[in-house]
């Protein structure tokens, strides 16, 4: 018997296993997280390894992170990176929470950041002073939203993790077995809080509320396992994009579904990655996009194995590729416009 996690089959297909590394186009990665390193300078030599015109750093918190990520990253290389703000909302039941998120906000935009970033935390971690779980669809944030829309800042938002992570049974039978079981803190099925569904309630909740906000739903507007969901949710709110960071994976195994979803809906999807640039993630996801390879590997198992299949290509057109690779992060944040020059 040999241990699952130590199973490597080789593909016998005779079809093209080629490793492509540079884009047909120069990418903004409109979704990162650099205080995953300190390296800025190794970022940046990655950065022209893989034809990355520009990286958007999620993790502008308000604490002296924040301070470093702009003069590690921004500052240092002006035009290479722009940051996103947090807003700490773990202080929601203090009297000025209000005063103090909007300030946040403003503070934001006045140390130049291009929008807005917040995780799953949530709706799956933070609690108010009763114990109940923040949503972001609870009215006592609305003033973030407000303010965002005031400033045109875009908030990329993380609002829920796959719907396997909510599962109370993981055994045998579950695709996501051997991730979960590498990182059992990613799940949920055993937490008091929201289910999968109920934050897919908040989430519509959220565009509903709030239609002069540009949201960016990441993952794929957090159901890329359901994109007969996300289509219908982004002909109900036409303030919502997406992006596909760390999706290729669910992407790339209906890539007859994703083909006609990425078509249909090429104006409001943004490439990201939610990962430092290597080659085995950079290479999946330049293939998926622009080729028609088979059956071909996303990721490597010793990175990030979000499930045992292999992916197919969805051999996009040129004008969709730039859409997606540049030209749809350029108009929906508006704080690049004139820090990323493009020759078309």
């Amino acid at each position: 018997m040999i241990p699952l996690n130590e199973f490597r089959p080789v593909c016998r297909l005779e079809i093209p296993q080629q490793e492509r590394l540079i884009p047909k186009f120069p990418v903004i990665d409109a979704h990162n997280h650099l205080t995953r390193t300190k390296d800025s300078a190794k970022v940046v030599e990655d950065m022209e390894r893989f034809h990355i015109k520009h990286i958007i750093d999620l993790d502008g918190f308000w604490d002296e992170r924040m301070d470093f990520q702009i003069r590690n990253y921004v500052e240092r290389y002006p035009g290479k990176f722009s940051i996103f703000g947090r807003v700490d909302v773990s202080n929601i039941d203090a009297p000025d929470f209000e005063r103090q998120a909007r300030n946040r906000v403003i503070e934001c935009v006045e140390r130049g950041a291009a929008g807005l970033k917040f995780s799953k935390s949530l709706g799956v971690k933070l609690t108010d002073k009763n114990g109940s779980y923040l949503t972001p669809d609870d009215p006592r944030l609305q003033v973030i939203w407000a303010t965002a829309a005031e400033y045109r800042l875009p908030v990329t938002i993380h609002i829920a993790d796959p719907p396997s992570f909510f599962d109370c049974v993981i055994d045998h039978t579950h695709e996501r077995y051997e991730e979960l079981a590498a990182h059992p803190h990613w799940s949920y099925g055993k937490r008091p809080c929201p289910r999968f569904l109920e934050l897919m309630e908040a989430q519509e909740n959220l565009l509903q509320q709030n239609p002069d906000t540009t949201f960016i739903v990441a993952h794929v507007g957090s159901y890329a396992e359901n994109l007969k969901e996300v289509s219908r949710m982004l002909d109900a709110y036409p303030n919502m994009n997406v992006d596909t960071a760390e999706r290729i994976s669910e992407l790339g195994r209906q890539p007859y579904t994703a083909r006609d979803f990425i078509l249909k809906y090429q104006d409001r999807i943004v490439y990201g990655t939610d990962l430092l640039p290597k080659p085995a993630n950079i290479s999946g996801n330049y293939r998926f996009f622009e080729t028609k390879d088979e059956f071909f590997p996303y990721n490597s198992f010793d990175e990030h194995n979000q499930g045992r299949w292999n992916i197919y290509g969805v051999y996009l057109p040129d004008g969709v590729l730039k859409k997606i690779y540049y030209k749809n992060a350029l108009r929906l944040i508006p704080r690049l416009q004139g820090l990323v020059h493009y020759d078309d």
